[in-house]
């Protein structure tokens, strides 16, 4: 085959504009017109929908509305945009004259654009969000699902912390009960024997290192902050302990807002949503704003979706292939899936060499969906994934 041009897809950037030539003092402007989002609307009427299709249509791209949307036979429709960031900015710019509450349409795409998570800063540190962070799982249980009893005494819990120091990780996260389906509830007493210690050894050994520590109980949660602990993670989402709301306001601690469908003991028991996306984006949003009702930062919230609590395998694919529109809450997201059942079920294995390479392509697959927060048991091989990931991406 013969060709007269040499024509390649191609990712833009700020580099290979400089290589063509471009103008160096348009080199942001002229990225936004070759970067593309795409955005769902939700709910539009006829009225509406119509008037955001004639107005993409007239900045050069096009927006997908319900087939009778052109005749009102529709009462609403779903809407999904696409463009570049300059065609977007033209539409918002056109949509603050249009009536129909159009102008706050365009105010929310906007914000969606120009979106960047606030810094969070944590004593000494800053997490500006700039990069995906690793968090590495400390489970001192005998029971969790993929190495419970590996590190249930205490000098292997602290040794194994270290090393996952020592391997990269961002976060420490310790956990003293296993949440896993059908695990048993663990006294409070003996959550707290099992967590406390291991926080303070470590601290006494490394005073820098930001540690999360993941409980449901509002108790353990404060015992384990005074003893060096700076993260609260509650994959309850304050659902389980009432009182946990006040230990996140009482020590301004940051708060990772997890999603579960129950308690441990019965989530797996026929979980059902009509639409497992959107229930957990509205879950979000009503605590994120009962959060802030109450007195919490929202620059020291994080969200997790919750990946095998409450969800079956179909579910749990549907929420990793729309994860992208929980960056919507314009929160830092974390994922938690290393290892999950739902890798087990798709490659019929336990195996745990195995499951770490099948965590490390999903772990890749979020990276580029801007996941700010990856929680892993194996942190040496998604330290290499992200800093492969930054070059390439640089």
């Amino acid at each position: 085959m013969v060709r007269k041009f040499n024509v390649k897809y191609f990712t833009p950037s700020v580099q290979e504009l400089k290589k063509i030539g471009f103008d160096a003092g348009y080199l942001s402007q002229g990225l936004e017109r070759h970067r593309f989002y795409s955005f769902k609307i939700y709910d539009l009427n006829p009225a509406q929908a119509n008037i955001l299709k004639q107005t993409a249509i007239s900045c050069g791209t096009d927006c997908a509305v319900h087939r009778n949307t052109i005749t009102g036979e529709a009462a609403c429709s779903d809407c999904i945009i696409s463009g570049s960031i300059s065609e977007f900015r033209k539409i918002c710019e056109k949509l603050k004259y249009q009536p129909f509450q159009l102008s706050v349409l365009g105010g929310e795409i906007l914000s969606l654009i120009d979106y960047k998570p606030v810094s969070l800063k944590l004593h000494d540190k800053i997490f500006d969000w700039s990069k995906p962070l690793v968090m590495g799982i400390v489970n001192v249980t005998p029971d969790s699902f993929s190495d419970g009893g590996a590190y249930y005494e205490q000098d292997c819990a602290v040794e194994h912390a270290l090393n996952l120091i020592g391997d990269g990780a961002d976060i420490i996260d310790i956990g003293g009960e296993s949440t896993r389906p059908y695990a048993d509830i663990v006294n409070v007493d003996e959550e707290i024997g099992r967590v406390v210690p291991v926080i303070k050894k470590i601290r006494e050994i490394n005073n820098s290192v930001p540690i999360s520590i993941d409980t449901r109980n509002a108790i353990t949660a404060k015992e384990a902050l005074s003893a060096g602990a700076d993260f609260v993670n509650d994959i309850s989402g304050l659902d389980y302990d009432e009182k946990m709301l006040d230990v996140v306001l009482e020590s301004g601690c940051p708060f990772i807002l997890n999603h579960s469908l129950g308690t441990p003991d019965i989530m797996q028991d026929n979980p059902v949503y009509a639409d497992v996306v959107c229930e957990i984006y509205n879950h979000f949003l009503d605590k994120i704003n009962r959060l802030c009702e109450s007195g919490v930062d929202i620059s020291r919230i994080i969200v997790d979706p919750g990946i095998g609590f409450g969800k079956t395998y179909e579910q749990n694919i549907e929420i990793l292939r729309n994860i992208e529109q929980f960056r919507s809450l314009k929160l830092p997201l974390m994922v938690g899936h290393s290892r999950k059942s739902f890798l087990q079920k798709m490659f019929n294995t336990t195996d745990n060499i195995f499951l770490d390479q099948a965590t490390s392509v999903v772990s890749d697959y979020l990276i580029s969906k801007g996941v700010n927060i990856l929680r892993v048991h194996n942190v040496k091989m998604l330290r290499q994934s992200v800093e492969l990931s930054m070059v390439l991406n640089s």
